[in-house]
């Protein structure tokens, strides 16, 4: 995970990271196995506290090649990932259709688009481009606010449609990945539209 220095949040997330620097390589596999099975069988948040301690320490642990040591054997059900052959686990953004299925241990494409399970794709496909406008009015420049008319409003809404859809991710979409598997992680948040994982109920008042 990179730091920017000017950033407070990114300061808190490194000190939150130095309790794995004292793991030794054995200590930090197997915390990462052990995890890994409580992991499975859901579709995560990307802000859940247990997926951030996760990520942490999966990260370190690639700057370590600590799962090409074979230190500990992960769950039987996590195939190994192509990108940097630890366990796979999926995580689906909003820009899916440019990223594909990105690696929460070395942040690159683990799996393409185009080699998303094609029972699944069509629908990823078709939320990709009804969120892709609707992020897009967070960079707006100045001639598409002015057209606008107010350009506060169209973010209020934009935002409002944000959560809507990140919603969907989790509820409708994120669940089915488990059918191909063991556990899947997707994004609860626009920083560009202000959305936070707050405001994304999954569940109904």
């Amino acid at each position: 995970m990179s730091f920017n220095p000017e950033s407070r949040l990114d300061q808190l997330w490194k000190e939150y990271s130095m309790v794995f620097q004292d793991f030794d390589d054995l200590t930090l596999a197997r915390w990462l196995a052990q995890t890994l099975g409580q992991l499975e069988g859901r579709a995560w948040r990307l802000s859940h506290p247990l997926m951030g301690a996760y990520r942490l320490a999966a990260q370190l642990a690639h700057q370590r090649q600590v799962w090409l040591k074979r230190l500990a054997t992960p769950p039987a059900a996590y195939a190994e990932a192509p990108c940097c052959r630890a366990p796979m686990l999926p995580l689906l953004t909003r820009d899916v259709k440019d990223s594909g299925l990105v690696c929460q241990h070395c942040n690159e494409t683990m799996i393409p688009f185009d080699e998303i399970p094609e029972a699944l794709r069509a629908e990823v496909e078709n939320w990709a481009a009804k969120y892709a406008p609707i992020h897009a009015v967070a960079h707006w420049d100045d001639r598409q606010r002015k057209s606008s008319g107010n350009y506060d409003h169209a973010f209020e809404d934009a935002a409002a449609e944000a959560e809507r859809l990140l919603g969907v991710a989790g509820k409708d979409i994120a669940p089915k990945f488990l059918e191909f598997y063991p556990a899947a992680v997707w994004e609860d948040q626009d920083e560009c539209l202000s959305v936070q994982p707050e405001d994304i109920e999954l569940e109904p008042k």
